[in-house]
């Protein structure tokens, strides 16, 4: 619990920290700035109405040949407020049923940092459960090149069950090499009561077009079993696509 405490302190004054570094910046709209590629935005922060989305996240374990993948679907129903659904699947097997709702809270540092929030709820098909969380979203951008994304909240992992409240923390760091083309590394983690796991992608991310984008990526990942499951590393190779219209 005390290292769950650490985490959540740290992703607390983080932003302010980075905040008063006070890096020269001029201020670009969220659709300019990379994305975490494993724990996905509805849409980008601040998105205009009527932006819609499909994208499919696809993970792959070489040592079992197991695919898991998540087409969604994601709307802005109102300036900088969007809905998705998803369909998590491993192999053929719908997994779960997830709808997600992401709000706007504005911009802070002359532009430099948005924030935003995030709320979900999933049926888990095989445990005939429900899951909902919620996160804090904080995009940071440093400079022209520079900028990091930082996720913060709790989930719980079986409604009206015997469920765990989770913390979960994403931390995101890129590099723009230019307007089409970066590489960042994302760490994932979630902390429970006396375990902590982590999913750690280094990733490149390319915009084959106006509407259309690659990420591609892989590493280790402690978050393919469930928690009252040995916790096990799975090496895995992820890419998500991503068209907009």
């Amino acid at each position: 619990m005390n290292r769950m405490h650490s985490f959540i302190r740290f992703a607390i004054i983080l932003p302010a920290i980075l905040a008063g570094l006070g890096l020269p910046h001029h201020a670009r709209s969220q659709e300019d700035r990379p994305e975490p590629m494993v724990y996905d935005l509805v849409d980008p922060l601040g998105a205009t109405k009527g932006k819609t989305e499909i994208n499919t996240l696809m993970a792959y374990s070489p040592r079992t040949g197991e695919m898991a993948w998540s087409p969604e679907i994601e709307y802005a129903f109102a300036k900088g407020h969007s809905v998705e659904f998803e369909l998590p699947m491993e192999n053929t097997t719908v997994n779960q049923y997830k709808v997600t709702v992401q709000g706007y809270f504005g911009e802070l540092m002359k532009g430099r940092m948005l924030h935003g929030w995030q709320a979900g709820g999933r049926r888990i098909n095989d445990e005939k459960a429900y899951a909902a969380e919620v996160l804090y979203l904080n995009d940071y951008k440093f400079s022209e090149k520079w900028s990091m994304m930082n996720m913060l909240g709790v989930r719980h992992t079986a409604i009206g069950k015997s469920g765990d409240f989770i913390g979960l923390l994403n931390n995101s760091l890129f590099y723009s090499f230019s307007k089409r083309f970066s590489f960042g590394v994302e760490l994932n983690s979630e902390i429970g009561a006396r375990k902590y796991r982590y999913q750690l992608t280094p990733q490149f991310q390319y915009s084959i077009s106006k509407n259309g984008i690659i990420q591609i990526g892989g590493g280790p990942s402690q978050l393919t079993t469930q928690w009252n499951e040995e916790k096990k590393t799975e090496w895995l190779l992820i890419s998500r696509l991503i068209y907009d219209f």
